[in-house]
Parts: C-alpha cells; sequence; structure tokens
C-alpha cells in the first residue's frame, strides 16, 4: 500500500470516527427528548463480535465515573465488574438466555456500585437487534435507566407497610395477637391439624369480675389488668403456642399438638401467677376458661363453641376455675 492510500485511508478513518462522535451526540440529546422519563440513562449498543459498548455517558456519570475515566473502547466488563455479588448471576444468567435466543428480549433490575462505595440501582432492557447467517448475536441494542430513588422509596414503603400490618397483628394493649389474626393463625394450625394427623387444644378464658373492676377502680386500673394478663399468657406458652385477645376481657390460646389435660395445667398454672400479681385492686385476679380439642371434632366452629359453652359453665358454677369436658 503506497503513502498516498495510506493516508487516504487514515482520513477517511478519522473522517468516520468525526461522524460517529456526533452523531452520538446527537443520539444522546435526543435520547432525553423522546425518552423524558425520570432515571432514563440514555441507550447502548453492544458489538458482541468486538466486544466494544457504546453508550450514553450519563450510565458511567451516574455511578460518578468521568469521560476521561471511561476506556475508549469499553467491554461490558466495564460494568459486569461492579455488579452486586448477588445480582451477578442472574444479570449473566438472562444475558446467556437472550444471546442463545431463548428470551425475546435482555431484561433485568440489578445493583452496581458507584465510584464512591455506594450501590445504584439500574433497570436494563435490551434485544439482539442483528444476527449472523449461522445465529449468532452480533449486535445489541438497549435502554438503561437509573432506578435508584423508586428503589429507595420502595423499601420505605415495605418497611411501612409491615409496621402498619405489625400494628394490625398486635393488640396494642396486651400485645397478643388481635382477634383478625387469629382466625388466620387458627385456620392454618387446623389446616395442619388434618393434614398431619395432629391434634390441638383451644383454652378460651374470661376476667371474672371484670366490669367490677373497671366500675370501681376505672379503666386506667382496668387496662393495666388487661396489660398483666396479656403478659402471663405470653410468658407461660411454649414455642408454637399463640395468646390472641378474643374480645374485651377474653383471651384464646391455642396449643398445636397438646391434649386438653397438659393444656388445662398451663392454664391452671397461670391461674395462680395471676393471683400473686401486683394489681392496685382488693381480691385476687382471676379467670375462668373452657377447654375444647379437635380430637372432640373436625370442625373449627364446634371446638371454638365447645370452648364458649365451658366457659360459660366455668362462670356459672363458680367461677375462678377450667372445664375441658
Amino acid at each position: 500500500m503506497n503513502d498516498a492510500l495510506q493516508r487516504k485511508l487514515e482520513n477517511e478513518i478519522a473522517y468516520l470516527k468525526r461522524l460517529n462522535s456526533e452523531l452520538l451526540d446527537q443520539l444522546y440529546e435526543d435520547d432525553a427528548i423522546k425518552f423524558p422519563w425520570m432515571g432514563n440513562l440514555g441507550q447502548w449498543f453492544w458489538d458482541c463480535d468486538q466486544n466494544i459498548v457504546t453508550f450514553n455517558p450519563l450510565k458511567a456519570r451516574r455511578l460518578g465515573y468521568s469521560p476521561e475515566e471511561v476506556p475508549e473502547e469499553a467491554g461490558f466488563e466495564f460494568f459486569t465488574d461492579k455488579l452486586h455479588p448477588e445480582d451477578y448471576d442472574e444479570v449473566m444468567d438472562k444475558m446467556r438466555a437472550h444471546l442463545q435466543g431463548l428470551t425475546p428480549v435482555w431484561e433485568v433490575k440489578y445493583r452496581i456500585q458507584a465510584k464512591d462505595g455506594s450501590w445504584k440501582v439500574y433497570y436494563d432492557r435490551g434485544k439482539v437487534t442483528q444476527w449472523s447467517d449461522d445465529h449468532k448475536p452480533l449486535f445489541l441494542v438497549g435502554n438503561v435507566f437509573d432506578v435508584t430513588d423508586d428503589e429507595v422509596q420502595k423499601q420505605k414503603l415495605l418497611q411501612k407497610s409491615h409496621y402498619w400490618r405489625r400494628q394490625a397483628e398486635i393488640d396494642s394493649l396486651t400485645k397478643v395477637y388481635t382477634r383478625s389474626v387469629m382466625h388466620e393463625k387458627l385456620s392454618e394450625i387446623h389446616e395442619y391439624s388434618i393434614q398431619n394427623q395432629k391434634d390441638y387444644t383451644i383454652l378460651l378464658l374470661d376476667i371474672d369480675h371484670f366490669k367490677k373492676i373497671n366500675d370501681t377502680h376505672g379503666h386506667l386500673v382496668g387496662d393495666q389488668v388487661l396489660a398483666t394478663i396479656g403478659s402471663i399468657l405470653k410468658a407461660n406458652l411454649r414455642e408454637g403456642d399463640f395468646a390472641a385477645r378474643y374480645g374485651g376481657e377474653e383471651f384464646l390460646l391455642v396449643f398445636p399438638e397438646l391434649d386438653s389435660p397438659v393444656a388445662k395445667k398451663i392454664g391452671e398454672r397461670m391461674q395462680e401467677i395471676l393471683r400473686t400479681a401486683e394489681l392496685p385492686i382488693e381480691n385476687e385476679l382471676t379467670f375462668s376458661a373452657g377447654i375444647a380439642s379437635s380430637q372432640e371434632t373436625q370442625d373449627i366452629r364446634e371446638i371454638l363453641k365447645l370452648a364458649d359453652t365451658r366457659l360459660y359453665r366455668a362462670k356459672e358454677t363458680g367461677r375462678d376455675r377450667i372445664i375441658e369436658a
């Protein structure tokens, strides 16, 4: 090749580079106009054969890198090396699946580390636009978005949702489950009991003379009584048991894989502890209770009804007692 031809080729290459640079600048400006969505970092292009990624500088700038810190011909590793370890495999697996023609597009959300060590969240979507004759990927085009702020807000909402769900699950005064959660958890235990042929027992209790306590000492003392009994119930349950506030001064205890006589002994221990509790009332604090078991019937409503009937009998026959049959 003579010198004149060499210079001509060099000039053409230089011209094409300048033209390509201008076209890319125009394309990146158009990105902001055509896709004015919040977090849009523009388009990217990947020449698979040469492993050259061309991308809107915003993608690297958002990570804290200046144009001078990005290689002139950056490969995909410039970004994949910064992926969060927990996200790396998913990102690469989805890309491989798309390059093999197994999925119509490559679409993934991932965490990527910025220059200062913080983590951004990118949503990336791309597609092979050119294939070789033997169906190998040649060229991909895609768009990337910085969705970090959205993810932060999402996490805050999830935390708030968890908090409010917790507030709805736990009775604020007694710190045991609310009645709505009780039905949900009791149904789960009932289904488990049927499927695994494991019996369970419930104990329904009512504080004796609670109305008199409220009328004589006021609702603040009444609340103190309720809080005390809630604490005693929780402290004397096994792992897997649960207590719920069934009504005003009524509580339901559920004992999975426990028969009625043992449940009654647990209830009697709670009665003894309650009698010695320090409360600003004249008389000992007692409760009456009724016990029922899934051994007696497989109908959850009937189990509750049996316990309620026996609770009524306990109150009618002198209170401060537990009736199991």
